[in-house]
C-alpha cells in the first residue's frame, strides 16, 4: 500500500510538472527575452531548493513555481493552511505558499555567494522574485476571503502567461523606471540560466531501499525511457512536431481541445460535438 501510495503521489506530481512545462515552454521557449529551467535542484550552505520551474527574463524578474497537480480539489483555509480531496474528506499538504519562499531564501543566497548575477559598475543586479502556485487547470481552487488569506499567487497553469503579462502592465513609473536601468541582454540573460543549471545536484534518494525492492529482481526488467526533442510546437498526446498553424487553430478552441495542441491524428479524439464543446 505504501509504494502505490508513493507512485501515485510521484506520478501525480510528474504529470503536474509535464502539464505546467507545456504551457511554459509554448509561450516562452523561443523568446529572447526570457530564460527557462525546468526542475532544478540546488544545494547551498547546506540547504536544499528542489525548484520545478524557473523564469527568468531581461528585468532580473525570477518568477519561481511550484506544481502540484490535483485531480479534484485544492482547498484553502483562512489560516493559509492548504488541503486536498481524499476519498470523501480533505487531508492536509505542506503549504506550497511556504515551499516557494524556502526556495527563494535558497536561490538568494546562491546568487549572492556565486556572484552569478552580472554588475553595473562592480555592484551585482538585484533580481526580483515573484513566487506562485501552478496547479491543475482542471482542479477546483476552494479558497477563502481576500481579507482572511491572500491566495493569489495560486493560479491555474493554463492561465500563467496572463498573469506575467498583467505583472508587466500593472508595473508602477518608478519600477518600470527601476527595470529599465537594469535591462540586460539576452546573451546575459542565457548565461546566467546556464551558470544555474550548473549548480543543479539530482536527487540520491534510494528508493530501492524504502520499499526494500530488490535491485537483482528488478534488473530482469529493465524499462528503456526515450526523451522527446522538444520543438517550438508540438501534439501534447504524441509529442509529434506541429506547425504553428495546427497549433493556434487548437488554442483557439480552447474548450474543444481543452487549452492544449494536437496534431491531425490526435485531434479526432475532440470531434466537434464533444462534450467539452459544450460546456
Amino acid at each position: 500500500m505504501q509504494t502505490k501510495t508513493e507512485l501515485k503521489r510521484l506520478t501525480s506530481g510528474n504529470q503536474g510538472e509535464k502539464d505546467s512545462a507545456y504551457f511554459i515552454d509554448f509561450y516562452y521557449k523561443n523568446s529572447p527575452n526570457w530564460a527557462i529551467i525546468h526542475d532544478l535542484r540546488i544545494e547551498h550552505n547546506g540547504l536544499v531548493a528542489q525548484i520545478d520551474h524557473i523564469l527568468i527574463n531581461r528585468f532580473l524578474d525570477f518568477y519561481i513555481l511550484e506544481t502540484k497537480h490535483y485531480a479534484r480539489s485544492i482547498k484553502i483555509t483562512e489560516h493559509g493552511e492548504f488541503l486536498v480531496s481524499f476519498q470523501k474528506s480533505y487531508r492536509a499538504i505542506e503549504s506550497p505558499i511556504e515551499q516557494n519562499k524556502r526556495h527563494i531564501k535558497v536561490l538568494k543566497t546562491l546568487l549572492q555567494g556565486e556572484e552569478i548575477l552580472p554588475k553595473r559598475l562592480g555592484i551585482p543586479l538585484q533580481p526580483h522574485f515573484l513566487a506562485y502556485v501552478l496547479v491543475s487547470p482542471k482542479s477546483r481552487v476552494i479558497r477563502p476571503k481576500a481579507k482572511d488569506f491572500k491566495t493569489d499567487a495560486v493560479i491555474k497553469s493554463d492561465e500563467f502567461y496572463k498573469q506575467t503579462r498583467d505583472n508587466l502592465n500593472n508595473e508602477s513609473i518608478l519600477t518600470t523606471l527601476g527595470s529599465i536601468t537594469k535591462i540586460i541582454s539576452s546573451e546575459s540573460l542565457q548565461q546566467i540560466a546556464k551558470n544555474l543549471v550548473s549548480y543543479h545536484r539530482p536527487s540520491q534518494f534510494d528508493y530501492y531501499k524504502k520499499f526494500s525492492i530488490s535491485r537483482e529482481r528488478d534488473n530482469q526488467h529493465p524499462v528503456s525511457i526515450e526523451q522527446t526533442k522538444k520543438t517550438k510546437y508540438y501534439c501534447y498526446c504524441c509529442k509529434q512536431s506541429i506547425s504553428k498553424k495546427v497549433a493556434m487553430f487548437c488554442f483557439n478552441n480552447k474548450i474543444r481541445f481543452d487549452g492544449k495542441a494536437y496534431c491531425f491524428d490526435c485531434q479526432k479524439q475532440f470531434p466537434l460535438n464533444s462534450p467539452q464543446q459544450k460546456r
